[in-house]
């Protein structure tokens, strides 16, 4: 018994305590150094370097010393010293370090919950945790702690400990402690705090950005913000009441309060990369990386962040914006020095501060010299100076000179005294170093300068590799607003080839035929009547000959006629894709009313008879075909059930030939014409015609309209003739209906009709069956499945689901643009985080804590959105937009090595010159293979505009996606090729020889078909060998001798 006495004691007493002794004799020995005041205060004061992609160039700092905001424990109000023990530590007077009652308390709770609901810590222990060496979580880490805050409490008074804590508890990317606190969330110094402000800042010490107004994007999310700040706060005062820290009615009349948000600046913001990066840190999805790293203070961890920003690529992005949107303001509006002085005050220096920016800086002008030969400027600044001579005048007066004439003017010497001339002596001007990079000696007084322009047009641009940001620009100054980011734009026909490749994902194919004129699209009610931007060479073009010319019509009309191609079985499938379908546990009344109130289709009679109809065209197709009169399918396709006025009206048609297109026109005309050949009356009746054509023979018309006829080669006729002169038995049958279909043809409609309808009326009306042929439902299937390929491939705004999809009604940003070409190009997303959106776009490649350990690095998990083969055809179409679209201009303008670099891409300007976009792909070198890749290649968005949305049409000027952005994408472009990475991946005889790899090339059923370049289809078999000087297009086709099939296929998933 005495033995196992021993044994226990030793193995319950004598062990644990030992076990303890040596643990803490190793915490203290650790701490030694740390706990040391100076040690401390250096800790508190940590800097967090954030590091281009080269790893040692700095982009900036977070949390920089020389805006530390010290407070000592004296300054501090009392009211949030109690407001913090209320809530954080209600004995922290009372315990060593930490609560024993507390720890216990929180580990019922947890157990109790399943989850992790309370802490524990105090706020020594947190104080500490924030202090010594960052480690992971874990029970050891805990008792360290634990450990640690003993040996501070030993070291340090209770005052002491919470002036460190107040010091170094995070609230920003820019800022730490209660100081910043004050500045930040309500513009006012410290002492000034109230009992609400005190009690919100010690409610949002855990996640302050949950309840920051300041940061969030929209109204919802900053009244949700407010919210959730109110429901802290007044957390913490039920707090403070509870320990009688303030009075009954304090409380109620706190409690009754808002949080009087007010933002302080509290710090210089460098750029929108750092704000970028920042709000990633800052996000939940970091917060918890860093806290299962044992980091759960950044503000204090002196970790360092390496970035995937390419420092020449950002430069060169940067620049370009700065140097086009002066230029293209000014031909919009002229050139006027004098307008907006209040927004140019403190330019004066700014520019001058950091040369490399090229921001312009105001100068004064000294002297005015307008001789032609010698013209030029002398200007002057603080201990600095310089002239703008013919050269440094010469941009801004090319501009000045194409807004006053035209675009294609020419700047020289004999214009330049006339722009001289609106200068004087003591004007203030903006201008610019000649060279960026270049500082002027202060006192030198010859620096070559440049005219410039601060404009009111803006921009932004992007560049991401394999899902990581190369470059971002967020504006002509770069800072404050992120416009690459969290400006939505309407960016025109950018949407296009995500019809595209939806299409090509519902058995469509590239060289399929698209209708390519102005057509009338119905529903739910409205209609739609779509505007080419120029005019059509064709009223059928090829997909990949839409998406090159960028054809309004063909594409409107694709969208519309989207699942054409689909089975009942496929039908089905994609409507349940997009949440259309009927749910497994949904009744029949359920669905109804959710199709019917939420989804707005409407199976009335109407909706039943124009299914019949639609069926019933596709039924008399055949017989059409078989009697040899194919010539008439095009005019059939082209019928609407009924065009009603009110559709006139809303469409703004009035006595237009698509109104010709109505059936139930048609019918009542087909039954006028029987009515006026039974009768045969002898005299003249105006509605009966005849018309002889080369080729076609006689053809006897019945029209209302004649005007919308070719006139000359009608003759009217009276019945009596038709009688006399015409021969074969149902002749009426055979007069052409307005000259569109023949009366037989629309006796056979009206009987499958009939015959339809009647099938119809057996089904629910809301049944799968009867829904597939109503068209309403079928175009709302259409349009909700673009919208759900469209947050596939990382357009996380809400897009709304309407027939001018493709043209770009819907406002996103250009880095969702460029994160939607990406995936459409080589068929991978690279999420960071799920619902991340736009902000949680990689750019961060690892943190690195004080002592050089990595605790984070970003490891790509790419996932397949599209299959190879849908992304290899759409880079087709996108390379046919930069060879013979839109974007030829970019052309030849991408070089490497004297030599042109393949390039794909999508200009997109805006209704009424509101926003011009550009984006478009370059590859990049496969070091394996020393072969360009799509999939290693590089996406660029860019765009320009005005924060206001005013059209950028001048007196002689409008600005296109092809002249606004597409000339800052090229100069990204070329900066990305010129990059020494990039070279060092590339020999000249790759270029020349080396074809280009693109996902899916190399599966068999690929081949270049030769292609009209009027309309990019197919040529007729006997012309299908293809020559060198042919058009050719990449496409999937079976050959069977000289037939060549377009393949389709099935996979929307």
């Amino acid at each position: 018994m005495k033995r196992i006495f021993i044994f226990l004691f030793i193995l319950l007493i004598v062990l644990p305590s030992a076990f303890l002794g040596y643990f803490y004799y190793m915490v203290t020995r650790e701490a030694a150094t740390r706990i040391e005041r100076g040690a401390i205060d250096r800790v508190i004061a940590s800097e967090s370097p954030v590091y281009y992609g080269d790893g040692h160039t700095p982009i900036g700092v977070f949390f920089e010393m020389t805006h530390s905001k010290h407070i000592a424990y004296e300054a501090i109000p009392k009211v949030f010293v109690k407001a913090l023990i209320a809530a954080e530590d209600r004995n922290f007077f009372d315990h060593m370090g930490f609560d024993i009652k507390a720890i216990v308390r929180a580990f019922v709770a947890n157990i109790k919950t399943g989850k992790v609901v309370q802490g524990g810590s105090t706020i020594t222990q947190q104080t500490a945790k924030n202090i010594f060496k960052r480690e992971k979580r874990t029970y050891k880490t805990k008792l360290k702690e634990m450990m640690q805050a003993f040996l501070l409490e030993t070291r340090y008074t209770k005052e002491e400990i919470l002036e460190m804590y107040a010091n170094q508890f995070f609230v920003t990317g820019y800022g730490k402690g209660l100081r910043i606190a004050a500045q930040y969330f309500f513009g006012k110094d410290t002492k000034n705090l109230d009992l609400v402000e005190a009690a919100f800042i010690v409610g949002s010490l855990k996640g302050p950005n949950r309840y920051n107004p300041f940061i969030k994007k929209t109204k919802a999310q900053k009244d949700e913000a407010k919210q959730l700040a109110k429901e802290r706060k007044d957390y913490v005062l039920g707090r403070m009441l509870s320990l009688n820290f303030i009075s009954k009615t304090d409380y109620e009349e706190a409690k009754e309060r808002e949080v009087p948000f007010k933002e302080g600046k509290i710090t210089y913001r460098l750029n929108v990369v750092l704000d970028y990066i920042r709000n990633q840190l800052e996000s939940d999805y970091f917060r918890e990386i860093l806290r299962e790293q044992g980091v759960d203070n950044i503000a204090t961890s002196g970790i360092s962040i390496y970035t995937s920003v390419d420092k020449e690529v950002q430069y060169a992005a940067l620049m370009s914006l700065r140097r086009h949107l002066p230029l293209m303001d000014i031909k919009l509006n002229g050139y006027r020095p004098w307008q907006n002085k209040e927004k140019w005050k403190g330019l004066l220096e700014k520019g001058l501060k950091k040369p490399k920016e090229n921001i312009p800086f105001l100068a004064r002008i000294t002297s005015v010299e307008t001789d032609r030969d010698k013209c030029h400027l002398i200007v002057e600044w603080d201990n600095g100076g310089g002239v703008i001579d013919f050269e440094g005048l010469k941009p801004v007066g090319a501009a000045w000179l194409k807004a006053n004439i035209g675009n294609w003017a020419k700047f020289d010497r004999e214009h330049a005294p006339i722009l001289l001339k609106k200068f004087h002596v003591g004007d203030l001007v903006p201008v610019q170093l000649m060279i960026p990079d270049k500082m002027p000696p202060n006192k030198d007084r010859d620096a070559k300068l440049m005219l410039s322009a601060i404009p009111e047009l803006e921009g932004g641009i992007v560049a991401l590799q394999s899902g990581m940001i190369k470059a971002m620009v967020g504006g002509f100054f770069d800072r404050y607003f992120n416009r690459a980011v969290d400006a939505k734009r309407q960016l025109g026909s950018i949407f296009k080839p995500i019809v595209y490749a939806a299409a090509l994902q519902l058995k469509w194919n590239i060289l399929d035929p698209l209708k390519n004129r102005r057509e009338i699209f119905q529903f739910e009610g409205t209609s739609y009547l779509p505007r080419p931007d120029h005019e059509p060479k064709s009223d059928t073009v090829s997909m990949v000959w839409a998406g090159a010319k960028s054809e309004n019509l063909a594409t409107v009309w694709l969208l519309y006629h989207l699942t054409d191609h689909l089975n009942l079985s496929e039908f089905r499938q994609v409507a349940d894709l997009v949440g259309l379908g009927r749910k497994e546990s949904e009744s029949y009344q359920a669905y109804k009313g959710r199709i019917r109130d939420r989804d707005g289709v409407i199976v009335n009679r109407k909706a039943l008879m124009a299914a019949a109809f639609d069926e019933a065209k596709d039924q008399i197709e055949t017989d059409i075909i078989f009697e040899g009169r194919e010539s008439i399918l095009d005019d059939l396709h082209r019928l609407h059930f009924d065009l009603s006025e009110s559709t006139a009206e809303m469409a703004g048609l009035k006595n237009h030939q698509i109104m010709r297109y109505d059936f139930k026109r048609l019918s009542t005309l087909n039954r006028e014409m029987r009515e006026q050949f039974q009768r045969a009356v002898p005299q003249s009746h105006g509605r009966f015609y005849r018309a002889v054509k080369a080729g076609r023979g006689l053809r006897i018309i019945y029209t209302d309209h004649p005007e919308y006829l070719a006139r000359d080669d009608l003759i009217p006729i009276t019945p009596k003739w038709l009688i006399e002169k015409a021969q074969g038995p149902d002749i009426e049958k055979k007069v052409w209906i307005d000259n569109l279909i023949p009366a037989g043809i629309l006796d056979s409609i009206e009987t499958h009709i009939k015959a339809n309808y009647k099938k119809l009326l057996t089904h629910e009306r809301y049944s799968f069956e009867v829904l597939s042929k109503v068209r309403d439902f079928r175009t709302l299937v259409n349009l909700s499945f673009v919208v759900y390929l469209s947050k596939k491939i990382g357009i996380s705004t809400p897009l709304d689901p309407v027939l001018s999809f493709p043209l770009g009604p819907n406002s996103i940003s250009i880095m969702e643009a460029a994160l939607a070409y990406e995936t459409l190009a080589t068929g991978r997303a690279y999420p960071l985080s799920p619902g991340g959106g736009s902000a949680m776009v990689p750019i961060i490649k690892k943190i690195v804590d004080r002592e050089g350990e990595v605790i984070w690095e970003y490891s790509p998990k790419p996932e397949r959105v599209l299959s190879r083969r849908v992304s290899t055809l759409i880079s087709e179409i996108l390379g046919k937009v930069m060879e013979r679209g839109t974007g030829k201009k970019a052309k030849d303008a991408i070089r490497l090595f004297d030599i042109p670099v393949p390039t794909f891409g999508k200009t997109g300007t805006a209704n009424r010159f509101t926003n011009s976009s550009f984006v478009g792909l370059i590859p990049g070198p496969d070091s394996r293979t020393g072969q360009f890749d799509l999939e290693n290649g590089y996406v660029i968005a860019t765009y320009t505009g005005y924060d206001d949305n005013r059209p950028m049409k001048g007196k002689h000027i409008s600005i296109y996606g092809s002249s606004g952005a597409l000339p800052l994408w090229i100069d990204t472009a070329n900066a990305i090729i010129g990059t020494t990475d990039f070279k060092e991946g590339v020999q000249p005889a790759d270029l020349v020889f080396s074809p280009l790899v693109r996902p899916g090339v190399d599966q068999k059923g690929f081949r270049r078909i030769p292609v009209s370049p009027v309309t990019g289809l197919p040529k007729r078999p006997s012309n299908q060998s293809a020559e060198s000087s042919d058009v050719t297009v990449l496409s999937e086709t079976d050959e069977q001798g000289e037939k060549v099939t377009l393949k389709r296929h099935f996979e929307p998933f």
